[in-house]
């Protein structure tokens, strides 16, 4: 082994004294240089942030105006705020108490409400007893005014507001981040905690900066100063004096290609280790997960030199080397590209979001804003609507009301704007109109979510819950329900469309014609949200702003009152999954442990720990107190009572398919419908989970394009660009990332680990066994 590490060592030294690896350390010094004096600064959150704090301003003008204009709401929370707002804003409310338009930008009332903070002349503590206050203000309500400093103070002052006018604010963060330059504040402050904060340095800037100096920049220095190492060593003499002392050409040639990765190793760990110790100085995040990006960058670099090394020794020449090399690269990338637009404008969109199952007929809304219904005949999806990567819409996922109809709806750019760009109908699918889409009532605003409740229809639109009769919507669309009138179930509410009622009435979000709220007075649905029935369907469970309600429905059905809640530990900001199944509750979120409760009175039950690395996206309840949960990895879990301890609860291994899309239980066939691998979905018994049946759709011409010919591409040819994921998982300890649109919904985006460390390391072992036998058997 002596000789292959003398030639290792050469090497080593042979890269130190290169003045380009000199020039890379210099460049790299500098880049720490400017990255040093980055800091932050943690504070609690207080300002309001024009647009992004006011998240529902129609609401928000529509109780100034409302608490401005009547006079039995002066002594309350909200009348109180409306009379201090400035006499510009005083006179738009003024306006639009009788119907006028408003004309004021949104960031003028941040700015009034961000003076209520300094001046709190508003406040009275009878009118805000009242209101809903949460743990927070409430803690800060008990503290004497002697005690707060001013940030505490202001923050309190806006807990105060956002208490008064619920479902109007953007749920925050108890603290916020401000970023430091040399000891100057950034202008801008970032709406997220520490927590989230080290998220968004690991998963987002740091593989960023390792991406674009490491995989670009240090390959592309790094093949000049190597290319002329396989030339230079065959000179003749070079060669002959190496040959000369025992050793193997296999080995000789494999020493000086583990010898050539010394320039890029020599740069790389002092960038990462620079990188670890400014993030962990600066802005203390020590992340020894970071250190992993060394080996990670010579991999990467090692697939580039094993074509210079092969090119380097088929002609002798250190630019052609370089050229041959360049030009891989050049295919590499073409060839991601190429994948890159299969995986957005061809499998993408194609990928299940939400499975309905009506009958024997299963219905799939599509990350493109498509629905598509499952043919059995000619074994394939058809398209109800054409799901699109560049779509704007946002289709609700279709609620299953009978064995032959469903309801859902398409509304209009609603993924940029959760209202969209128009009002948007409510559409009926049936088996006898060949589930063609029927329109009905209009959706009240901001609808996002649909629920059956017995006989009547409930909406989650913007912070309301509305409620409309089953047989009035299919009245509407041209259908009757058996042994019904239409005049008899037509919903008979008051016609809010015009005057003033009407006009605060719509900025309320009260329900249009057709549709009633029926959340207890004073209560709002603030984000993140999400609502699930149980069984019965006379029971729902709302999780809002950390918040775990449980309402009951009336015995006439026509309203819900609040019979528990339960207040959750953790940053109010990070969203959840829920579910319940007998009598037990499930929630699940981000970066907490699995909470299990009793779904009479809401009381915790059992914790269950899961993964740091794993986000729930989504779960269902099995019955018998059992649960599925998908996370991030694209595997399901059972979340199931343990056998020996009472109350205790125990995660299983992974059940089902790999790459799993979305979940749903079908209480009636006892089975559990897995989609997977973008369209696929696989009928498991939800007692045993044995394979009942499976869809097996027929791929279109693109979809087979993309199977046969790119995916086997991608293969052969190493996506070494795809290796930015891999990085972005080491660094930030996560299996996928979240992201979430303007209508508040989240997208999981998962991480592909394995395809390019096994595509790598395969072409490397090819490259290097292929140039093995090529030295092996030249006579040089």
């Amino acid at each position: 082994m002596k000789p292959y590490l003398a030639i290792i060592r050469d090497s080593f030294h042979a890269a130190l004294s290169s003045r380009v690896l000199w020039i890379a350390f210099v460049a790299i010094w500098l880049v720490l240089a400017a990255l040093a004096p980055f800091g932050y600064q943690e504070d609690l959150t207080a300002d309001f942030r024009g647009a992004r704090d006011l998240e529902n301003r129609s609401r928000l003008r529509g109780l100034l105006a409302q608490g401005l204009k009547d006079p039995e709401l002066a002594d309350t929370a909200v009348g109180r705020l409306a009379a201090a707002m400035p006499e510009k804003i005083a006179e738009e409310l003024a306006d639009v108490s009788e119907g006028g338009e408003t004309t004021l930008r949104t960031s003028e009332y941040a700015d009034a409400l961000n003076k209520c903070l300094d001046d709190e002349s508003w406040y009275d503590k009878e009118a805000w007893a009242s209101t809903l206050r949460l743990a927070e203000l409430r803690e800060l309500d008990e503290l004497p005014d002697g005690e707060l400093d001013e940030s505490m103070r202001r923050r309190r002052a806006r807990l105060r507001i956002e208490a008064a006018m619920p479902g109007v604010f953007a749920t925050r963060s108890a603290k916020s981040i401000t970023l430091t330059y040399a000891g100057f504040d950034f202008p801008a402050e970032l709406a997220v905690d520490k927590t989230r904060f080290v998220g968004i340095i690991n998963q987002l800037v740091v593989p960023l900066i390792i991406d674009w100096l490491l995989g670009f920049i240090l390959i592309f220095l790094g093949i000049l100063v190597t290319a002329s190492m396989i030339p230079d060593m065959l000179q003749p003499g070079s060669l002959h004096l190496l040959l000369s002392k025992p050793v193997s050409r296999s080995m000789l040639l494999i020493s000086k290609f583990i010898g050539g990765c010394a320039f890029v190793f020599l740069c790389v760990i002092q960038l990462v280790v620079g990188l670890y110790l400014v993030a962990g100085l600066r802005l203390d995040i020590w992340n020894a997960r970071l250190l992993w990006c060394i080996p990670v960058s010579v991999f990467l670099f090692s697939v580039f030199y094993s074509v210079s090394v092969l090119a380097g020794m088929r002609w002798r020449s250190p630019i052609l080397a370089i050229g041959v090399t360049t030009m891989f690269g050049g295919i590499c990338f073409v060839v991601g590209i190429i994948g890159g637009v299969f995986d957005g404008f061809v499998t993408g969109p194609a990928r299940i979001k939400s499975i309905a199952v009506v009958g024997d007929v299963t219905f799939a809304s599509t990350q493109g804003s498509g629905l598509i219904r499952f043919d059995k005949d000619s074994n394939e999806w058809v398209e109800i609507f054409g799901s699109d990567a560049i779509s704007m819409d946002r289709i609700i996922p279709p609620v299953v009301i009978d064995d032959d109809t469903i309801f859902t709806a398409r509304t209009k750019g609603g993924r940029m704007n959760p209202f969209g760009s128009g009002s948007a109908d409510l559409l009926v699918l049936s088996a006898d109109n060949a589930w063609e889409p029927e329109p009905s009532l209009s959706l009240p605003p901001a609808t996002v979510r649909l629920y059956k409740a017995a006989d009547s229809l409930l909406t989650l639109s913007g912070s309301n819950l509305n409620q409309t009769d089953i047989a009035g919507v299919l009245a509407a669309a041209g259908e009757e329900s058996a042994g019904e009138s239409r005049e008899e179930k037509t919903p008979q509410t008051p016609d809010l469309t015009g005057g003033l009622l009407g006009r605060l009435s719509s900025m309320l979000g009260v329900a249009p014609t057709g549709f009633t709220s029926v959340l207890p007075r004073g209560m709002a649905v603030a984000p993140p949200r999400v609502l699930i029935l149980s069984a019965s369907e006379r029971e729902l469970y709302l999780l809002s702003r950390a918040r775990l309600l449980r309402l009951v429905r009336s015995e006439d059905g026509r309203s819900w009152t609040q019979a528990a809640e339960y207040e959750l530990e953790g940053d109010p900001s990070i969203a959840g999954v829920i579910a319940v199944s007998d009598a037990v509750v499930m929630v699940s979120r981000a970066e907490q442990p699995i909470e299990l409760f009793d779904s009479k009175t809401l009381e915790p039950i059992a914790q269950v720990d899961l993964s740091d690395r794993l986000l729930p996206t989504s779960v269902v309840g099995l019955g018998e107190s059992r649960f599925m949960l998908l996370t991030s990895d694209g595997r399901c879990r059972l979340v199931i009572p343990g056998v020996d301890v009472e109350n205790a609860f125990i995660l299983s291994e992974q059940v089902g398919p790999t790459n799993v899309e979305a979940i749903a239980f079908h209480a009636e066939q006892n089975l559990v419908y897995v989609a997977h691998h973008t369209d696929q979905v696989d009928l498991l018994n939800a007692d045993d989970f044995s394979e009942q049946g499976a869809i097996s759709p027929s791929l279109s011409v693109w979809r087979r394009v993309d199977k046969y010919v790119i995916g086997p591409l991608r293969f052969v040819i190493p996506q070494t660009g795809e290796l930015g994921e891999t990085i972005g998982s080491i660094v930030s300890g996560k299996s996928a990332i979240t992201m979430r649109d303007a209508s508040g919904e989240e997208q999981v985006v998962r991480y592909d680990i394995l395809r390019p460390v096994f595509s790598c390391s395969l072409f490397i072992g090819v490259m290097l066994m292929i140039n093995c036998i090529y030295f092996g058997t030249r006579d040089y």
